[in-house]
């Protein structure tokens, strides 16, 4: 049942700033497996309840909010969405996406909320509040990244296609996403250098020095 709300487009093997959230999201699925009593399913929702929460967190941190939009209460789930897809998913051609997101999540954070104050809850009810909460999570990782990463849908340097995305913890302040190709060895990261630049400007270089010390005797004969 264990489906890890990563996107396809970020390598698995990566460390990712939804660790916690992630970790929040199995701890819910491990309860939900070894659940007996109406209890146990309640506790199910007040994971999965912390997990949505850290989700706005992470997103939180790494989207610029306009100064003068007013900031709610952290744990106001439903508030911070509101304001994150406005950002993430703004314009009048992202109207339909935009509000499908918000719905979702509004639906999945009152699922949860009543999933964990119902004194009947069950197994069915644990499990659909599982795959919904998993569905907001994939969704609003999936809109950040491709705020990060729709612009830049073909390698500079080689115009492949095979552009892959990323996380590194190293980036600075608090971690990033980057790119790089997967042909030429092209990437964004600030922190490496451009592998594919650096062999490009090499034969250059190549090119214009003959590498044969005879050749270098046979120009200077030419030119005498």
């Amino acid at each position: 049942m264990r489906l890890r709300s990563r996107s396809d487009r970020v390598d698995a093997s990566d460390p990712s700033p939804f660790d916690e959230v992630f970790r929040r999201e199995e701890q819910a699925e491990h309860r939900h497996d070894s659940a007996v009593e109406s209890e146990d399913y309640q506790a199910v929702g007040m994971l999965l309840r912390e997990s949505l929460v850290s989700l706005i967190a992470a997103i939180r941190r790494r989207t610029e909010i306009p100064t003068d939009v007013d900031r709610p209460q952290d744990a106001n789930f439903v508030a911070w969405t509101d304001i994150l897809m406005n950002q993430l998913c703004g314009g009048g051609r992202n109207k339909e996406l935009r509000q499908h997101l918000k719905n979702t999540a509004k639906e999945a954070w009152q699922l949860v909320n009543w999933l964990t104050h119902d004194r009947s809850a069950n197994r069915t009810a644990s499990s659909i509040a599982i795959h919904s909460c998993q569905t907001v999570i994939g969704h609003f990782i999936r809109v950040l990244e491709r705020q990060k990463t729709d612009s830049s849908d073909q390698c500079p340097v080689c115009k492949s296609r095979n552009v892959r995305t990323h996380f590194d913890i190293s980036i600075q302040p608090d971690g990033d996403y980057y790119m790089s190709c997967g042909v030429c060895d092209w990437t964004n990261n600030p922190g490496v250098t451009d592998v594919a630049t650096e062999d490009e400007s090499q034969n250059a270089v190549q090119q214009q020095v003959p590498a044969d010390p005879s050749a270098c005797a046979s120009l200077q004969q030419s030119g005498d």
